[in-house]
């Protein structure tokens, strides 16, 4: 994953800019784990479908919940 952003930069970006960037700076398993499906079915999606998972996953995220993942992703 990566260092070189901050969580605040990540929760000040529109949610778009932050799935991209999920998406480029993740694992697999992390994208999947955070739209809340299995890795395999996460992979088998198409690109646009698995950004709409990720997306209507965030929504429905606590603060406490999107700030951990973040946290975990600008972290390791």
């Amino acid at each position: 994953m990566s260092h070189d952003i901050s969580i605040w930069t990540l929760k000040k970006m529109p949610l778009q800019q932050v799935i991209q960037y999920i998406e480029q700076n993740s694992t697999p398993e992390y994208r999947a784990r955070m739209a809340k499906i299995k890795k395999a079915d996460y992979e088998r999606l198409p690109a646009e479908q698995a950004q709409d998972k990720l997306a209507a996953a965030i929504s429905k995220m606590s603060e406490e919940e999107y700030t951990d993942y973040l946290l975990e992703l600008v972290d390791e």
